[in-house]
């Protein structure tokens, strides 16, 4: 019996490492098939031009089918909400798509920088000089504006939905398209030819 049990486990094992060796061979030659060659010394070796696969052009598509625009892949912006970089010279950062949602931006320079499509919901830019920022497809709503510098920015299709502009200076600014329902604009200078009071 016990030598019987020996047989068995021998054969067993014999059997299991044939078909390791065998799984492990079959590999190895599908990798190799695949392997792109490497010339020797003084030789090229081309890789097949898969450019020139044959493509089926002339199948038109099926009925109903809605045609999907091609949108403009949008670069991932940062995540900083929440930051605390109040009274910082922020000059020359790279914002643009960045998340800043409830940051604390009171009295940051923030002249010149591009901010567009940034999202500023929730946070405070009392007194921040946004002057030449450009500001289009930005989300600031319920953002703190107060007393903010916002002249010649480009505010292009942003959201200033319940933002507080209280005595903002947007003068020059561009409002093209601009949200600005619920906002607070007392005492806030507006571009010229604009009054939203």
């Amino acid at each position: 019996m016990y030598q019987q049990r020996q047989n068995l486990l021998f054969t067993l094992s014999a059997v299991l490492t044939g078909a390791t060796l065998l799984a492990g061979v079959g590999i190895y030659m599908a990798l190799k098939s695949v392997e792109t060659p490497v010339a020797a010394p003084n030789q090229t070796v081309t890789a097949p031009d898969i450019t020139e696969v044959p493509v089926d052009t002339l199948v038109p598509p099926p009925e109903h089918t809605p045609v999907v625009p091609i949108q403009e892949q949008q670069e991932p912006g940062k995540n900083l909400g929440g930051v605390n970089w109040k009274g910082k010279d922020l000059r020359g950062m790279k914002l643009r798509n960045a998340n800043l949602g409830g940051a604390n931006l009171a009295n940051t320079d923030l002249s010149g920088v591009n901010l567009s499509g940034a999202i500023l919901s929730g946070a405070n830019l009392e007194n921040a000089n946004l002057s030449d920022v450009n500001l289009s497809n930005a989300n600031l709503g319920g953002a703190n504006l107060k007393n903010a510098n916002i002249s010649n920015a480009n505010l292009s299709s942003a959201d200033f939905r319940g933002a507080n502009l209280d005595d903002a200076n947007l003068e020059g600014a561009i409002l093209k398209s601009t949200h600005l329902e619920g906002a607070n604009l007392n005492g806030a200078i507006m571009p010229k030819g604009v009054d939203f009071r």
